[in-house]
């Protein structure tokens, strides 16, 4: 615990002080700067105290703190920090690399992660072609919330859309060509991904060698992909999507996946998880637009084919408010474990809007930035709300606020969240 406080405390000092001599106003140029370096390296320090409040009335809470005595207001804080960049290895041959540690504290627990995001050696070939080998991250898809047809990479985590996203292990390669006509350009990326104990044993559940590709067409003036990914544990996937812009301002994508054997969950009226294999479709549509007061509006319909039904979500209350009841310690702890397997991730049900408003120099402020973003389940009408400020006027540093509330009835997915609000200050150091 001390030697914890002592890392926050230090990095609190050495962020106030080193902002206290960052000036807005610096314009100072430095040849040196520009001049090419066999070594690009940066990093990254982030730190985001915060408070969340409790709802005791939850199942959760109910489940897991309530014998222990919890305080409805928690300070929770986090730590981080990145380093990432590139070495020229060769004269064709360049290292990529990006890693981050976090260390986060929260209910008296303190947890601490490392993580190697990507370090993979890519191969320029010649002007067209690029090969690769090694932990890479692919961010395939035209969605800016969900990525369903993001066959070789990690969804976005909603709260930090933009945080790098751990790769997988591979071997690939891309070729690109230029056309004329109305098809003017090309790239084919494919990519060999194993899954075995101790290396991308996430990506699935059995061992097996998987082949994944992205073809990317630009057809006049749309963007459109095919994806197909085939695995030697029937990991058998196929998708598409595409993205046009109907005028300067105004632009309309939308994704496409089926995955022929997927893994899918229902909860039983007693409670019970059982799980089945069957042939799923999930796609997204959205929007973006940009009006005369440059704000920007991005709107997103999903549907999750593996998400659970209402029945399901029903079914689990049920169980969970009879344990309680009886005091069953051996239901309240299977319930406990369920949420956190099947309910307690994001788009756990079938179907959802997302909503994001943006705004850069709000209130006239060159250097204040303004958003607000909500995700609404359609099924059961609870939604999560965030809105956030930032402020960017000092070098290098990016300071956000944001509030976090989560708002439905009792039944339903967000109305029963552990924590019905959360403040989070973020104070983010680039060098």
């Amino acid at each position: 615990m001390k030697k914890h406080f002592a890392l926050l405390l230090s990095l609190c000092l050495f962020l106030l002080l080193s902002a206290a001599g960052a000036s807005a106003d610096d314009y100072s140029f430095d040849v040196e700067a520009f001049a090419p370096k066999r070594l690009e390296i940066n990093y990254r320090l982030d730190l985001r105290p915060g408070f969340s409040f409790l709802e005791k009335d939850s199942r959760q809470y109910r489940l897991t703190l309530a014998d222990k005595g919890w305080r409805r207001h928690q300070n929770n804080t986090t730590m981080m920090a990145a380093t990432y960049g590139s070495y020229k290895a060769g004269g064709n041959s360049t290292l990529l690399f990006d890693g981050l540690l976090t260390i986060n504290r929260f209910l008296d627990q303190t947890r601490d992660t490392q993580v190697l995001n990507e370090a993979w050696l890519r191969f320029d070939i010649n002007n067209d072609l690029q090969a690769g080998i090694g932990k890479k991250t692919f961010k395939w898809g035209k969605g800016y919330a969900w990525n369903p047809v993001n066959f070789g990479g990690r969804q976005k985590d909603l709260n930090d859309i933009d945080l790098a996203l751990a790769g997988y292990s591979m071997l690939f390669t891309q070729f690109t060509r230029n056309l004329s006509g109305n098809l003017s350009n090309t790239t084919l990326t494919m990519a060999l991904l194993p899954a075995t104990k101790g290396l991308n044993d996430d990506f699935s559940e059995n061992d097996s060698l998987n082949f994944i590709s992205q073809y990317y067409m630009l057809l006049g003036d749309t963007d459109v992909d095919l994806y197909l990914m085939a695995g030697t544990s029937g990991n058998h996937k196929i998708g598409a999507d595409f993205s046009k812009n109907l005028s300067s301002n105004h632009e309309i994508h939308a994704e496409l996946a089926y995955q022929r054997e997927q893994r899918n969950y229902s909860i039983t009226a007693n409670g019970s998880v059982i799980a089945e294999e069957r042939g799923r479709t999930s796609f997204l549509a959205g929007t973006r637009y940009l009006d005369h007061r440059e704000i920007t509006y991005i709107l997103e319909y999903l549907h999750n084919g593996a998400g659970l039904h209402q029945s399901d979500m029903q079914h689990y209350f049920d169980a969970t408010d009879l344990a309680l009841a009886t005091d069953n310690k051996a239901a309240m702890r299977q319930a406990a474990q369920n949420y956190t397997q099947y309910l307690n991730r994001q788009f756990a049900m079938r179907d959802y809007l997302y909503f994001k408003a943006s705004k850069p120099e709000l209130f006239g402020h060159l250097y204040m930035n303004g958003a607000f973003f909500s995700v609404v389940n359609l099924a059961d009408k609870s939604h999560s709300n965030t809105v956030e400020v930032s402020y960017t006027g000092l070098t290098n540093y990016i300071f956000t606020l944001r509030l976090t509330t989560n708002l439905g009835n009792p039944n339903s997915e967000y109305g029963q969240k552990l924590s019905s609000d959360r403040i989070e200050m973020r104070c983010q150091y680039y060098f």
